[in-house]
């Protein structure tokens, strides 16, 4: 995933991974009618949602970037038009 933090991301798929295989486990396990633990499955989905969080907040930062650069780059050229004009009739 492009613009999200691999160990982050990793993490996140080991869990979702680890919870599928439990799901499955206990599908095949009729014999034991454990439930599933509420709190495991509640991490995953405080996990997710930790990760829209990053990755909104990671959004907005390259968004914010992009304007300063645009900007920063109008600025500077500019600038550099300005030096050349005086460089030629200086």
């Amino acid at each position: 995933m492009q613009g999200i933090e691999p160990k982050f991301h990793h993490n996140l798929i080991e869990k979702a991974k680890y919870y599928r295989c439990l799901l499955i486990e206990s599908e095949k396990d009729n014999d034991s009618q454990c439930p599933i633990d509420i709190e495991e499955v509640s991490e995953l989905g405080h996990l997710y949602e930790e990760y829209l969080k990053n990755k909104s907040q990671l959004e907005k930062s390259i968004k914010k970037y992009k304007e300063y650069h645009k900007k920063a780059q109008a600025q500077l050229s500019l600038k550099i038009r300005i030096v050349r004009r005086n460089l030629r009739n200086g």
